[in-house]
């Protein structure tokens, strides 16, 4: 694998591998970014921010490619991006436009794995919690609840952990450490024994 350069685009919360959010782009430079990754192919990288740190962001984030566009009555665009594949950020520089720039490698992503008898509540309680809150699913055409893997990053999306639990738990080769992890959440430890 080689270091790629890409376009760091820091929000609040990860964008995983098949996960989807709608990021709003409002300035010249990140309108500069856009353009440049359908003209030149330059990579785009959502991650979660980090304030006080030499990185802009925490390392591992994910490559997305733009899946739907539109621009907003205010003039800002409205970009829907699906993650593609996890990555480790190991430099960042910030762009005179502002815009962040970052060297890194791309990593594996987990293996697709089918749903675990044990894990089927967390399917069944993120299509309860899609039907409650609509637009935490609305991106999606089809859930894909029998995929461990799937159901796993988007609990990792959705929940308000800690940003190191995430990065620690992203660093696993599989979903079976997240899952775990979600499901005593959910549920109380004692009844996990």
């Amino acid at each position: 694998m080689h270091r790629m350069t890409v376009a760091l685009l820091p929000i609040d919360s990860p964008v995983l591998p098949q996960g989807r959010k709608e990021l709003r782009m409002v300035t010249p430079g990140q309108h500069r970014v856009v353009a440049e990754h359908y003209h030149k192919g330059l990579p785009l990288v959502v991650c979660v921010q980090r304030e006080g740190d030499l990185l802009p962001c925490y390392p591992i984030a994910s490559v997305v490619e733009i899946i739907d566009f539109h621009q907003l009555e205010d003039g800002c665009l409205s970009l829907v991006v699906e993650g593609r594949r996890k990555f480790k950020v190991f430099d960042a520089w910030a762009e005179p436009d502002g815009v962040w720039m970052g060297q890194g490698l791309a990593m594996n992503n987990w293996p697709s794995l089918p749903m675990p008898a044990r894990f089927e509540l967390l399917g069944e309680a993120l299509e309860r919690l899609f039907e409650v809150r609509p637009e935490l699913g609305q991106l999606y055409g089809e859930c894909n609840l029998q995929d461990a893997c799937w159901v796993g990053q988007r609990w990792l999306e959705i929940l308000p952990l800690v940003e190191q639990d995430t990065q620690e738990l992203l660093r696993s080769p599989d979903c079976t450490r997240t899952l775990r992890f979600i499901l005593s959440l959910i549920v109380e430890p004692e009844s996990l024994a």
